[in-house]
């Protein structure tokens, strides 16, 4: 990553030192009714007569530079990360405290690298951020850089079952959903199973896969082809909650089990193929009522 160096400088987009104190504040008031209408105003006073972008520490020990005028995620996070995809990211945490060091952690769909700049406050960890769209892919290699983290493997292609290439384009205002589609850029296409040996990963301990309603053909090949040595433990997937999309139902038939939804993902444990318990590191099933979540 040319030596982990941003131009500009992090810092240079700063918030004036009063509204800084003020958006940490809104970080620590807790996640109730009463924060969430807190922090969403503070989020509006923050950003009034001010463009993108602007330099934070979303997470602890982590850098960022965020856009929150055009992404979901950099918005939510921008002002109250405590309502960003918590309970995913919790049990993110809990995952990585049940197993050895470092965590094996593949972020399809990485976005700006909010999951993989998450991930890596919570300790050691060895991390595959995938993300094939330009300006994502931009935006993910500028926070990494912003966070020192050299350790981070970068791979800018599109997930797919087969090797080639295809096109992406951004599919409204927000940046997150960029999808593979006939128009947009031309990227490279590959399939995990290929890219996880290209980059020697021995196993996964946890899966974040958010590739616009391709998942299940990626994950279809996957699981046809990969040993079961390389599945992942634990895999957040989207899927709106009450939703039983392709993905889910072919995750679940290959041995997965819910042990979490939230608005907009289903957190899923590999289960112990003699008894059929989620594995260490995962929860009970609950249906979480958050409705703070959104897309990574």
């Amino acid at each position: 990553m040319g030596g982990m160096t941003v131009d500009p400088p992090f810092g240079t987009h700063a918030l004036p030192p009063w509204l800084e104190r003020l958006r940490r504040f809104g970080g620590r008031l807790g996640r109730g009714a009463a924060a969430r209408r807190a922090t969403s105003a503070i989020r509006r006073l923050c950003q009034a007569g001010r463009p993108d972008p602007f330099d934070v520490e979303p997470f602890a020990g982590q850098r960022a530079r965020l856009y929150p005028s055009d992404n979901l995620s950099e918005k939510r996070v921008f002002a109250a990360p405590q309502f960003w995809d918590w309970a995913e990211r919790a049990a993110l945490a809990r995952a990585m405290a049940a197993t050895d060091a470092p965590f094996h952690f593949v972020d399809a769909g990485a976005n700006a690298g909010l999951y993989s700049l998450a991930v890596r406050s919570f300790g050691p960890a060895r991390i595959l951020a995938v993300e094939p769209a330009p300006a994502a892919l931009s935006r993910l290699r500028t926070n990494l850089a912003l966070s020192g983290a050299a350790e981070v493997t970068v791979a800018p292609v599109a997930l797919s079952d087969r090797a080639g290439t295809a096109h992406i384009a951004a599919a409204g205002s927000n940046l997150g959903e960029a999808a593979l589609g006939d128009a947009g850029t031309e990227v490279e296409t590959l399939p995990l199973l290929d890219l996880l040996e290209a980059q020697g990963f021995g196993r996964v301990d946890a899966l974040k896969i958010d590739i616009e309603g391709h998942e299940e053909p990626v994950l279809a090949d996957f699981l046809a082809r990969a040993p079961a040595a390389l599945w992942p433990r634990l895999a957040i997937l989207e899927a709106r909650r009450g939703a039983e999309t392709p993905a889910l139902a072919l995750m679940r038939a290959h041995g997965y089990v819910i042990v979490e939804r939230t608005k907009m993902n289903a957190i899923l444990g590999l289960a112990h193929a003699e008894t059929g318990a989620a594995p260490a590191g995962t929860t009970q099933l609950q249906e979480n009522t958050d409705g703070a979540d959104g897309k990574a």
